[in-house]
């Protein structure tokens, strides 16, 4: 009896073994199973992980990129502003210096006065900016008398073909026509001065230099020709130790007018207008 109760304890611990087994066996492929999931989630999330970073360097290069094509465009930006600031200065300078010669008080002393600057505005706003200089000039305009020194005389050098001869009488080479008398010469205001300096071209050419009014003091003249012997005339000798300056104003791209002035007992007076074409 003993005997059968201690055989019938023992299979039962080997049922309870096998159960325990079975049951460790169960667990331990739940535990496999749970760590593929969790292994798949985990590269799942890593590969996640990876493509966000990528995105957010990709961001990041793109916002340095950014930035620096930024402070490109704030640099420009200063660098125009320093520039318009500039230009509405000399603006601001020669509408005050033409304002200026507009005052009846001002005019005379302007136009007596030996500093070339303040004679070219006068010049300039007087007989030259919207007006037709050519017409005073062809009909002897008291006003452009005023400009003239008589015991230097004035004239104009003109081509009809290639050589470029000097003008003084007798309507100074114009032509003009019923209907024409000269065109409007453009509005100084519009225009910027450049001391100094010449245009770069815009006399057979366009030019590529900025339009305004270019002057500079100069030593030589323009030189007349005499047709019947082929040679040049120079320059009266009277001329030769005198102050001179030249003014070429540029407009639309071309030179529209080229004066040459003299200084005699400190006063400023018209002495040529050079209109030779570059045929001459």
């Amino acid at each position: 009896m003993a005997f059968s109760i201690c055989i019938a304890n023992a299979q039962s611990k080997k049922e309870q073994i096998q159960n325990l087994t079975i049951s460790l066996d169960s667990l331990n492929q739940v535990v496999s199973n749970e760590r593929q999931i969790f292994k798949q989630e985990a590269q799942s999330k890593d590969a996640e992980i990876s493509s966000q970073k990528n995105q957010i360097d990709q961001l990041n290069l793109r916002n340095d990129s950014l930035s620096t094509q930024l402070n490109e465009i704030k640099e420009e930006k200063l660098i125009l502003s320093q520039e318009f600031s500039t230009l509405r200065k000399r603006v601001d300078s020669l509408k005050q210096q033409i304002t200026e010669l507009t005052n009846n008080n001002s005019t005379n002393s302007f136009r007596n006065s030996s500093n070339f600057e303040h004679f070219l505005y006068y010049f300039l706003s007087t007989v030259y900016s919207k007006k037709n200089i050519d017409s005073l000039i062809y009909v002897s305009s008291p006003i452009i008398l005023d400009l003239i020194d008589p015991n230097i005389g004035f004239g104009r050098f003109w081509n009809v073909g290639a050589p470029c001869n000097l003008y003084n009488s007798d309507g100074f080479g114009y032509h003009f026509y019923e209907g024409y008398f000269g065109e409007t010469a453009p509005e100084i205001v519009n225009l910027s001065f450049f001391k100094n300096q010449k245009p770069e071209g815009g006399f057979c050419d366009e030019a590529s230099s900025p339009n305004g009014v270019y002057y500079s003091q100069v030593n030589d003249l323009p030189e007349d020709w005499d047709m019947e012997k082929g040679e040049s005339i120079p320059p009266p000798l009277k001329l030769k130790y005198l102050k001179k300056f030249v003014v070429q104003v540029q407009y639309d791209n071309w030179i529209a007018k080229t004066f040459y002035f003299v200084e005699s007992n400190s006063k400023w007076f018209l002495l040529y207008i050079n209109d030779c074409d570059c045929s001459a």
